[in-house]
């Protein structure tokens, strides 16, 4: 009955994926130890490096993180004194979010972070593999998002 088990989980696409999720957290855990910012957190700093006037509606689009998560990220990185709120310059209801300066420094380094752990993660593939492995990913997610797009390291 043991083998019958074992099979199933090594067959289990779902089971399959969070492992693999768990592997990736472990891998950024180890890289950052001396970090306290959370894979979400630096996901959402990341996006908002990378675009000016984010709102959370925005990040929630851009990283595929849920609107409650990304809410409560965004309150707890504004309290680290990593964000900044501001009224957003196209809406005057709304709010945007931008790095402070503690946040630029923050999140300095992150491509080349990503890169790092990403490598470590596929160093057990051969690089076509790693590449189509890639691939299929985006391809499961642009089919499961309806519209085609990848989320964001998340």
């Amino acid at each position: 009955m043991r083998h019958d088990n074992a099979t199933y989980f090594q067959r289990s696409i779902l089971h399959l994926l969070r492992r693999v999720d768990q592997c990736a957290t472990q891998l950024y855990s180890n890289e950052t130890s001396d970090n306290d910012l959370t894979l979400r957190q630096l996901a959402i700093m990341t996006a908002i490096s990378r675009e000016d006037d984010l709102s959370q509606t925005d990040l929630v689009n851009i990283t595929g993180i849920d609107r409650s998560t990304v809410a409560g990220i965004v309150s707890r990185l504004i309290r680290k004194g990593l964000l900044e709120r501001r009224r957003s310059a196209f809406d005057g209801r709304a709010y945007c979010v931008k790095l402070s300066k503690r946040g630029l420094k923050a999140v300095a380094g992150a491509d080349r972070l990503y890169t790092r752990i990403e490598k470590k993660l596929l160093s057990g593939l051969p690089a076509a593999e790693a590449n189509q492995f890639v691939t299929t990913l985006k391809t499961i997610l642009g089919a499961q998002t309806g519209d085609g797009r990848q989320s964001a390291r998340a």
